[in-house]
């Protein structure tokens, strides 16, 4: 007789029993767990920082356990330049940041611990003319605040299928959300440019999402948005320094100092001028 993993147990229990036998309930449900155990950085977080980690895209391949090769190349720079991540970068963002929850006590004052997933609202991004393209591999939607959401892990699992009406009703409340908080000028050009390559979820009512103010949030830090901005900002003096053939520090990691020397002039300076739209 074959075993059952309890870890997994509630998610095929709702996407599978339930949703083929009331798919109605279902839908209820998903939409309660996502607008109810979901955790998003804040909208002024946004319109600080709109995009975390810009210099750096998913390549689960980096991971030695998913290189062909065997070789762990996590952190080292792919040939435009940008950091090969496996999400590590993008989950441990909020961890020291406190939670706001205005109707639950699970969640207020606390901190991230495990179980939860940094999730990807919008799996692909479309450009008219364009083929999908999985949001993960562009730097300018891997780490876009809109397209990020902490999920416990089982009910993030219920957002993974594209299409599905529970991925649409998240994204259809990041749209709510943030689409409509004012940026500073200086980030309107990239921020209109990155929804354009967003759908706009269809087929959700207004009516049928909650208010923002019912949400979970990770609080406000202005030390942190300083962190985020240095961050980036390490990159692109590391870049100067690159194109100007100056020797260069230690930034964000050292496969990384090591590895973005060896990337062609052109590919830099394409990577420093979309940085500096970003801090």
């Amino acid at each position: 007789m074959s075993t059952i993993d309890g870890s997994n147990i509630l998610y095929h229990y709702l996407q599978k029993d339930l949703y083929n036998n009331d798919i109605w309930l279902f839908q209820m449900l998903a939409a309660k767990l996502v607008a109810a155990l979901g955790i998003w950085f804040h909208p002024d977080t946004y319109a600080a920082t709109p995009v975390l980690i810009p210099f750096a895209i998913r390549d689960a391949k980096a991971r030695k356990s998913n290189n062909p090769n065997g070789v762990e190349e996590w952190g080292s720079p792919n040939s435009f330049g940008y950091f090969r991540d496996d999400n590590s970068l993008v989950k441990n963002l909020p961890r020291t940041l406190p939670i706001i929850s205005p109707l639950s006590d699970i969640y207020s004052g606390e901190t991230l611990g495990n179980g939860f997933v940094a999730s990807h609202v919008w799996r692909t991004t479309t450009v008219p003319g364009d083929k999908p393209v999985l949001a993960s591999r562009l730097p300018e939607t891997y780490s876009f605040l809109p397209n990020l959401v902490w999920l416990p892990a089982q009910v993030s699992k219920l957002t993974d299928r594209e299409g599905s009406f529970t991925q649409i009703y998240l994204q259809a409340l990041a749209s709510k959300i943030y689409r409509n908080v004012e940026v500073p000028a200086r980030f309107k050009p990239l921020v209109d440019r990155i929804w354009t390559r967003l759908p706009v979820p269809e087929g959700i009512p207004a009516q049928g999402l909650p208010d923002i103010t019912e949400l979970n949030f990770f609080q406000h830090s202005q030390q942190f948005v300083e962190k985020r901005k240095a961050s980036i900002q390490s990159v692109i003096t590391a870049v100067d320094c690159i194109l100007k053939g100056q020797a260069i520090e230690k930034t964000i990691s050292s496969r990384f100092t090591t590895g973005l020397p060896k990337v062609i002039p052109p590919e830099l300076q394409r990577m420093r001028s979309y940085l500096s739209e970003c801090i």
